[in-house]
């Protein structure tokens, strides 16, 4: 497998945070494009609390959900003309975060395709991005490309930092300086908006061409296509300024659900919890706060949570075959213990919408899902690897981070019409993935493109580059 390195910060203190955007159409498994089985079984029986034990009895899809489980694809957003489809254009990038992305250890990524029998480390689009800054204090290896546009960045800091040596498959866009405090190699071309420093030890080996404003200066750097001066400039790679409203999505599903249909208690996870259920179908629960929950989903659903996700003994949800999961939740995420998130082989069949301002995992949580937590800080203490992409507002990675992007997660097709009045390229999706004159419409150029998204031209759409 080919070594990636990502980006290294410049002060231990510096704060980082994280959020991720994207958009465009992608080859990979759509949301919620999984066939939703109305007829298939799963355990279900009266526990304490109202807790459907799938150990017990057989449920089956409950008749009031015969119309969400005939169907499969996006789920739509109430007051919206978008879906859950729309969402699945912020993971255009293994991490994205709307302030910065910083690691203290290692930072390392690779990307595969769940739908295809290769494993991770199949492909080379697992880039990273930050519309602050991105940096790591340890080694990093980034099977991708690195964005940091350097947005609100106080003078003198820099937009990507690479410390502890390591190598940057393909680009790096710097939207303003870069240090380097390490041996790195970027295999692509180097873009920053000001100069490139060496610290002592450190150098630079870049395989394509450095491009930076005149005056500013690359002393040291080792470029094969030289440096080329001219403007440049980097936009905010993830997508912040609109975040889906996750709390008003959940509060539309408190009294419209399948709830009733399986005798669900809306506090069935409430201590003491055991393991819930859940055939194919719509839900709500009032919170998540039992010591050690579980939940067996059996077919296609979408849980909508109204208040916190608190699991002291870590939360286990698995997967019957073709099931699927759209977990909401309202306010904070806090695993701790042993939680298993999915199936890390295919990582794209759970995703985690988090309304709250706050997300903390365990180190030993195995995560295999896709994570947008649009208003939060994700925090990890120690040592982390995840199978999937996570968009937040701020990563802060305590210990070494491996994430393995399923890139499958880019297949599901976007609900906003063509012709829909748009502002950049994050407003639209589906067959009409760029914004022009005001309007969702086809891509003509890659520059059309979300970043780091490339055009077929034949085509008209958005899709990761081929390598």
């Amino acid at each position: 497998m080919r070594a990636r390195h990502l980006l290294s910060l410049v002060a231990p203190a510096a704060v980082v945070t994280a959020s991720f955007g994207g958009c465009g159409d992608v080859l990979t498994h759509p949301i919620g494009t999984a066939p939703g089985d109305a007829s298939a079984s799963s355990g279900s029986g009266s526990g304490s609390g109202g807790v459907t034990d799938a150990r017990t009895e057989e449920a089956t899809a409950p008749s009031d959900a015969s119309s969400f489980c005939a169907t499969s694809g996006p789920i739509p957003l109430p007051g919206t003309n978008q879906c859950t489809g729309d969402v699945e254009r912020h993971f255009r990038f293994a991490a994205c975060a709307c302030n910065s992305l910083l690691a203290s250890g290692s930072l390392t990524t690779d990307a595969f395709d769940s739908t295809s029998e290769a494993g991770p480390g199949s492909s080379d689009v697992a880039s990273v991005a930050a519309n602050e800054a991105v940096g790591t204090n340890a080694s990093s290896n980034v099977g991708g490309s690195v964005w940091a546009s350097g947005q609100s960045l106080p003078a003198g800091t820099p937009a990507v930092s690479l410390g502890g040596g390591g190598t940057i498959v393909h680009d790096v866009q710097s939207g303003g300086d870069v240090s380097v405090g390490g041996i790195y190699l970027v295999g692509g071309n180097l873009f920053a908006n000001g100069n490139v420093t060496l610290a002592s030890g450190g150098s630079l080996s870049v395989v394509g061409t450095v491009h930076q404003p005149a005056g500013d200066t690359a002393t040291g750097v080792t470029a094969g296509g030289g440096i080329v001066h001219g403007p440049v400039s980097i936009a905010p790679p993830c997508d912040c300024s609109n975040p889906i409203d996750i709390a008003a999505f959940v509060s539309a599903h408190q009294s419209s659900n399948d709830d009733a249909a399986i005798g669900l208690s809306t506090k069935a996870l409430d201590p003491p919890s055991g393991t819930v259920a859940l055939p194919c179908g719509q839900y709500y629960l009032d919170a998540i706060s039992g010591g050690a929950p579980s939940l067996d989903v059996q077919g296609r659903v979408a849980l909508f949570v109204g208040g916190d996700l608190s699991a002291p003994g870590g939360l286990t949800i698995t997967l019957g075959p073709g099931a699927e999961i759209d977990l909401f939740v309202a306010g904070n995420v806090d695993f701790q213990g042993t939680t298993q998130l999915g199936d890390v082989n295919a990582p794209a069949r759970v995703r985690l919408y988090v309304g709250g301002a706050t997300f903390t995992l365990a180190a030993n949580a195995k995560v295999g899902a896709n994570v947008y937590a649009p208003n939060a800080t994700l925090q990890l203490a120690s040592n982390f690897e995840m199978w999937g992409a996570v968009f937040a507002r701020d990563l802060q990675f305590s210990g070494d981070f491996t994430i393995h992007y399923d890139t499958s997660v880019l297949q599901a097709a976007g609900c906003t019409p063509p012709g829909t009045p748009c502002k950049t390229c994050d407003d639209c999706s589906g067959t009409t993935p760029s914004c022009k004159g005001g309007t969702c419409t086809g891509c003509a150029a890659d520059a059309d493109c979300c970043a780091p998204l490339v055009c077929n031209t034949q085509t008209g759409r958005c899709h990761l580059p081929i390598q």
